[in-house]
């Protein structure tokens, strides 16, 4: 059975694990560069920035079969929450383990008592559209911009 594990502490195998997974995440051009030791705490140290894993167990972080982060920031407007880095491993992918991190993540927004969840995904991701629809997520009709900072 898989559990949710909070990541809260650096070890080495499990930014080897999240490195591996994030390698996944099927960017082209645009793909993460692994994660330094630094970076890592500093991720996993961030108030409001909470870094979730599915393992097998849920004393001890080892395989991991996915990762989500979800973070919640005060705007004027309310609490708000944004789900991100959404990756499951390959070889795993239909087994349950998006909808279970994900629902996850919905319960503790509502515990938090966030006012939504914000989560955006490549359209050309058809299975992954698919399982946030079904699990009530709505396609928004908004214009989202980017500003490239470094080249």
């Amino acid at each position: 059975m898989l559990k949710v594990t909070r990541i809260k502490n650096y070890k080495p195998e499990t930014i080897r694990e999240v490195n591996r997974l994030m390698s996944q995440i099927g960017l082209t051009k645009h793909s993460p560069k692994p994660m330094t030791k630094k970076i890592f705490r500093s991720l996993i140290g961030q108030k409001g920035v909470m870094l979730f894993g599915a393992c097998a167990d849920s004393k001890k972080i080892g395989k991991l079969f996915g990762i989500v982060t979800i973070y919640f920031v005060r705007v004027p407007s309310g609490l708000t929450s944004v789900v991100d880095d959404l990756v499951i491993d390959e070889p795993y992918r239909k087994w349950g383990v998006g909808r279970i991190l994900l629902e996850y993540c919905i319960n503790l927004a509502r515990q938090k008592r966030a006012r939504h969840i914000n989560l955006r995904t490549n359209p050309a991701r058809i299975e992954a559209n698919k399982l946030y629809q079904a699990m009530g997520f709505n396609l928004m009709k908004t214009n989202f911009y980017r500003i490239n900072l470094f080249k």
